[in-house]
């Protein structure tokens, strides 16, 4: 059995990994997005630079402005860019 998965630090047990906070990414104008290198760039490749840049600022206009968005300020942001998400969806109506 492979215990690589099984462990606190990685999440659930047959879980994903957790991403690691230290290789968040320094987004230019978007300082409180948090997002690894990989996973920017695998959403750039997925939406492409316009729609991403627009999904970006909404998101952290977001975190900003609303109560709710307090407790995922400083967390890890990647879940907020589901292909059926709202901010992917709120980008596409802009």
């Amino acid at each position: 059995m492979n215990r690589r998965f099984s462990s606190k630090r990685n999440g659930k047990k047959g879980g994903r990994p957790v991403a690691d906070i230290n290789l968040q990414m320094e987004i230019p104008d978007f300082n409180i997005v948090v997002l690894t290198p990989n996973q920017y760039y695998t959403l750039v490749v997925k939406y492409g630079n316009p729609l991403l840049k627009k999904a970006l600022s909404i998101l952290q206009n977001w975190l900003i402005s609303s109560p709710e968005g307090e407790k995922y300020r400083g967390k890890n942001n990647y879940a907020h860019f589901r292909s059926d998400g709202w901010v992917i969806n709120a980008a596409k109506c802009e």
